[in-house]
């Protein structure tokens, strides 16, 4: 049977909501085609499914939840599945690095730097392993290291691009992980209306780590 990969429920219980000045004005409307293609498809031998970002030749970001060694993986190339290899894997921070030959696609550039409160961002990913979709929201605080917008996401995105707009060119603010949620009784109710990412800063540690232990 197939199975997705559900994006992690995170609690936003009891967060403190920081007093900064907010963003003032978009430079970006939407993302432009060629942006959007340096986010692709991920499955897993096991049945799995998530999304992925293209952040280097060959080089492909996803979620660490959704791949492990010994399982065979593969992605979304030119509307083909190719075998990938799993170079590395960060469990704490959600992270893995898949080899594959990504062809043509343009790697997203990895911002320097957070979001500012306010700003306008895209959550790009393949809900429940159908089309991609990009759902736009705001960024709205970062706490414990993670980024929360109001981007909608659904199972099956974890792994993809959070993206922000720099100087009028689209870079990868975060890696999205999971949707919000709060508890009901005895069960988390998903919020329409919230996302969590792994934020650039720690995709580009791990990135880099990857780079010096060759």
């Amino acid at each position: 049977m197939t199975k997705f990969v559900c994006a992690i429920l995170i609690t936003v219980l009891g967060l403190v909501w920081p007093s900064v000045s907010v963003y003032a004005e978009p430079v970006c409307k939407w993302p432009d085609d060629g942006t959007l293609e340096a986010v692709i498809p991920v499955a897993a031998a096991d049945g799995s499914y998530a999304s992925g970002v293209v952040v280097g030749e060959g080089r492909v970001l996803t979620a660490a939840h959704a791949v492990s060694f010994g399982v065979k993986v593969y992605v979304g190339v030119d509307e083909h599945f190719r075998a990938a290899e799993l170079l590395m894997i960060d469990n704490a921070n959600d992270l893995a690095i898949l080899s594959v030959d990504t062809g043509g696609i343009t790697p997203l550039t990895i911002s320097s730097s957070d979001p500012e409160i306010s700003q306008p961002v895209w959550a790009v990913g393949f809900p429940r392993a159908q089309a991609k979709t990009t759902s736009t929201g705001v960024f709205q605080r970062k706490s414990r290291g993670a980024l929360h917008t109001s981007a909608p996401i659904d199972s099956g995105q974890s792994g993809g691009g959070l993206l922000s707009c720099h100087n009028g060119s689209y870079q990868l603010a975060g890696m999205l992980r999971g949707f919000g949620a709060y508890l009901k009784g005895d069960e988390y109710v998903k919020l329409d209306n919230h996302s969590v990412s792994v934020a650039s800063a720690t995709i580009q540690r791990f990135v880099d780590l990857r780079y010096t232990i060759q």
